[in-house]
């Protein structure tokens, strides 16, 4: 058992034959390994993940893997799988590292991009801010990404230097939290 963060697998639709039915399922491939989603547990929840694991590979005799991976919702857990391929060979994980970076903060910042303006909160101006859950619906409408592709994006993003959150207290999240490119600081 592995636990992982989300930028260490490469996320991917998997397809397992069943007698004669094709059965798509969510996956991850790692170390050219594949593994199906097995559960999901909220981010409170690590030593319950930890210990389902640790219960199923014994109740298994060690013939199964598993991995768990820390995502920003949260822990997922997958079990390795031998009876599955790849669907498709365009890896989700890929389309957020193919975004050219320059080319999307210029569509961000235009016309038509996410509003960036003053905003307050507990009767505190910050000034040239833009909302994480406003980002990442306009990242699914304009780049067509998935919920944890914007999500990713996002972090990216972040992970760059590119932008913060304004008190640096989050890392990239889907929530009503001020956002702001480093350019723009006062």
């Amino acid at each position: 058992m592995i636990i992982l963060t989300s930028e260490k697998v490469n996320y991917c639709n998997l397809i397992r034959q069943a007698q004669d039915k094709t059965e798509y399922l969510p996956g991850v491939s790692y170390r050219e390994k594949l593994y199906v989603k097995d559960a999901n547990f909220s981010r409170e929840d690590k030593a319950k993940a930890l210990e389902l694991c640790r219960n199923k590979f014994l109740a298994t005799k060690e013939k199964f893997a598993y991995l768990i991976v820390q995502d920003s919702l949260g822990y997922i857990v997958w079990k390795k799988e031998e009876k599955v391929e790849i669907a498709s060979k365009i890896l989700i994980h890929d389309l957020v590292e193919e975004i050219d970076i320059d080319e999307l903060v210029a569509k961000m910042r235009n016309v038509g991009g996410i509003a960036i303006k003053d905003r307050t909160h507990s009767l505190k101006k910050y000034p040239k801010t833009f909302i994480g859950s406003e980002t990442v619906e306009w990242f699914q409408e304009i780049l067509e990404l998935s919920l944890d592709e914007a999500i990713r994006l996002g972090q990216k993003l972040i992970d760059q230097k590119i932008i913060h959150h304004v008190v640096d207290q989050h890392q990239f999240e889907n929530e009503f939290l001020f956002y702001r490119f480093y350019w723009d600081e006062q």
